[in-house]
């Protein structure tokens, strides 16, 4: 009996053994999940604050894109614009690159037309010299005949206006041709004119003929009027004898006090 109730002692101790550790499995077993709960809470928690972290970063890279996207609508705008400018600008562009080609070909046109008036005026000036040396030749010719006819003409002048010149009480016959030398320096000292003249009593009388009284006659009778005054000592009343006066010399030997005795009054 002793044996069989040991063995029953060690049953019943088995069975409180095998409770005892399905007790104290439980309670471990509760404990883990436990300490899993909460370990998972923990990351749970670090994961949503990751989370919400993460979430601000997008929304502030949201924000960021918005920005971006209206930037490059912006930009879009902008080049749009751009591109329109660049359009009419290259529309003004060709229009001046064909008034330039316009103004190219007048240009040329131009040019043509000047090398041709080139041309002419060298073959007008060919014509020219050739012209030039004959009038060269003819003064030449002219001024040997008039140095030998000069004093001829004079005479035939002053006959054809004798009757006119009478009647300022002028004797002809008394006009004498000769020189005057200017010895005190009033025009050109030691310098000698020739000079037709006459003296009364009371003037002395200088005559210029010509056939065509220029501006030239008016600083002959200047200089003549001031050398015989300075030698003569009188009052010089001065004549101008001319088929042909210009207006402008007349008025201008009036001044100097000239009488004119003249056919013809030109412009």
């Amino acid at each position: 009996m002793s044996g069989t109730k040991a063995i029953d002692d060690i049953l019943k101790n088995q069975e409180l053994l095998s409770a005892l550790a399905e007790r104290v499995y439980e309670k471990l077993k509760d404990d883990i999940v436990i300490k899993k709960l909460e370990e998972n809470s923990n990351s749970i928690r670090e994961f949503q604050e990751v989370l919400k972290k993460n979430t601000e970063a997008i929304a502030s890279l949201q924000e960021a894109v918005n920005r971006h996207t209206e930037a490059i609508q912006s930009l879009q705008e902008a080049v749009k614009r751009q591109g329109e400018a660049i359009a009419s600008l290259q529309e003004a562009v060709n229009r001046h690159t064909e008034a330039i080609q316009s103004l190219q070909e007048a240009v040329k046109r131009q040019g043509e037309a000047i090398a041709s008036l080139q041309e002419a005026v060298r073959e007008h000036s060919k014509v020219i010299l050739k012209l030039m040396e004959g009038q060269r030749k003819l003064s030449v010719e002219i001024g040997s005949f008039t140095s030998r006819a000069g004093k001829g003409l004079e005479k035939t002048i002053l006959n054809i206006y004798k009757k006119a010149l009478k009647l300022h009480h002028i004797d002809t016959t008394k006009i004498k041709h000769g020189s005057i030398v200017d010895e005190l320096g009033l025009i050109e000292k030691g310098r000698s004119f020739e000079i037709d003249f006459y003296e009364t009593n009371d003037y002395v009388y200088v005559f210029e003929v010509k056939n065509f009284a220029d501006e030239a006659v008016v600083d002959q009778i200047i200089i003549r009027k001031k050398l015989l005054e300075a030698k003569y000592k009188k009052p010089v009343k001065p004549f101008v004898v001319a088929n042909y006066v210009e207006k402008e010399v007349k008025q201008a030997l009036e001044k100097e006090g000239a009488e004119i005795i003249f056919s013809h009054e030109v412009e």
